[in-house]
């Protein structure tokens, strides 16, 4: 009899405890951060939306962003990108600097912008800051001459606080940062190699850091620690609206053997030396030649998580992005229509890239508007040849009128079959 109940009494311990801890991984979860334009989470996690990281969003090179035109969601004139502020060792964008009045670069006036404060048009290759004039000429002003001070933490909390944002530095993010890092501890080591942990608060990336120009950055050298030249940076790959540079784009093939071609590199991967005129991978000629390249005149996309996952990995960088396929949110059980073989579910979304491209960028615009529904973000979006179908619920008629604008915005009205429905819920937004 005593031996059943220790073993009642130790079954009864055990069970207590898992229980315990599902519930503690379950509060971890459900931290959610900003779902405001562009937020992203805590230390720049991926933003967490109805339980799940987000992917990896649209990426494009800086030489593209730089000159682009902004404009608001009125679309309003609000100026061009004049630079970016980078803080490479940390993989982040600090600011978008923007050049309103005049001709960019005489006579203008430089305002820095949050990147989640921006989201880039894709179709439209406009960059679109969500504010009015009133709102960017009360912001803080810019001056090159004065890049260190601009640049200070308290100047970059002083700019993003004016747009409702928090910067990835602060005290709030590295806390969050802690919790997320300690359920990730155990992928930090792989045999006996470790791997560079993207959410440890005590690393580089968990403060600014270094800033420059990213135009500047363009152009620098790359050695290894061996100070053999590896090659220069060709350009920078962002996500503009996560405020990340996602891989730093190496010209090396003359010093490594690989022609003209070039190599994707994770940011946090290098490290600028003492003069900073130089950045260093600590990787051998080797080791580069035998990881992800490309050549010049055919860019892979960056933007898909398998393809930016295998860089990260080949450099032993844990991405800040998922890198399994994710299907866009299904609402079957809740669309009859669905049962029909011959309407379209997400499986004829087609596969080539401009339908994959206007399919992202429209779910992208979606997740970034203020005050949507869960419904409204898990609707599906089938492209295939050009043509846009929108189907499942929304929470009310206001959705679908956005959600149908910004389709129409990204595929033009005539190419869009919005079938979405309104479903009005006692809950009101999820």
């Amino acid at each position: 009899m005593n031996t059943n109940r220790n073993i009642k009494r130790q079954l009864s311990i055990i069970t207590s405890a898992s229980a315990a801890s599902l519930m503690a991984l379950a509060a971890l979860a459900q931290v959610t951060p900003n779902a405001e334009r562009g937020a992203t989470g805590y230390l720049g996690q991926p933003a967490v939306r109805g339980g799940q990281i987000e992917r990896l969003g649209g990426t494009a090179k800086v030489s593209d962003l730089i000159g682009m035109e902004v404009k608001n969601n009125q679309n309003e004139k609000l100026g061009k990108v004049d630079d970016l502020a980078v803080d490479v060792e940390s993989g982040r964008i600090v600011y978008v600097i923007l050049s309103t009045g005049g001709v960019i670069g005489i006579g203008d006036t430089l305002h820095a912008v949050p990147p989640g404060a921006l989201h880039y048009d894709v179709a439209n290759k406009v960059v679109h800051l969500d504010a009015d004039k009133e709102k960017l000429t009360a912001a803080p002003k810019f001056e090159m001459s004065k890049w260190a001070a601009c640049c200070n933490s308290n100047q970059v909390t002083a700019v993003y606080g004016h747009y409702g944002e928090q910067p990835y530095f602060t005290s709030t993010h590295k806390r969050n940062a802690e919790k997320l890092g300690a359920t990730r501890n155990r992928e930090e080591t792989r045999g006996k190699d470790r791997i560079m942990n993207e959410f440890d608060p005590n690393k580089p990336w968990s403060r600014l850091g270094y800033v420059e120009k990213a135009s500047k950055v363009m152009g620098a050298s790359v050695k290894n620690l061996q100070d053999e030249k590896l090659g220069k940076v060709e350009n920078l790959m962002v996500d503009l609206s996560a405020g990340r540079i996602v891989a730093v784009v190496i010209s090396s093939g003359g010093f490594i053997g690989l022609g003209d071609e070039l190599s994707a590199v994770p940011p946090t991967a290098l490290r600028f030396n003492t003069e900073r005129d130089t950045l260093q991978l600590d990787a051998s000629k080797e080791a580069l030649s035998n990881a992800p390249h490309f050549k010049a005149n055919q860019w892979p996309d960056l933007g898909q998580p398998s393809y930016a996952g295998g860089v990260y990995r080949a450099y032993r960088v844990e991405p800040y992005f998922r890198t399994d396929a994710v299907a866009d949110a299904d609402n079957t059980a809740r669309n009859v229509r669905d049962r029909n073989d011959s309407t379209l579910t997400p499986l004829d979304q087609g596969n080539n890239q401009a339908d994959l491209n206007t399919t992202a960028q429209i779910r992208k615009e979606i997740m970034a508007t203020k005050n949507m529904s869960m419904n409204a973000k898990n609707v599906k979006i089938i492209t295939n040849k050009g043509q846009v179908t929108l189907r499942g619920p929304v929470n009310s008629a206001e959705e679908k009128r956005l959600i149908g604008a910004i389709a129409d915005r990204v595929a033009k009205s005539d190419n869009v079959d919005n079938q979405l429905e309104v479903t009005l819920t006692t809950g009101g937004n999820n």
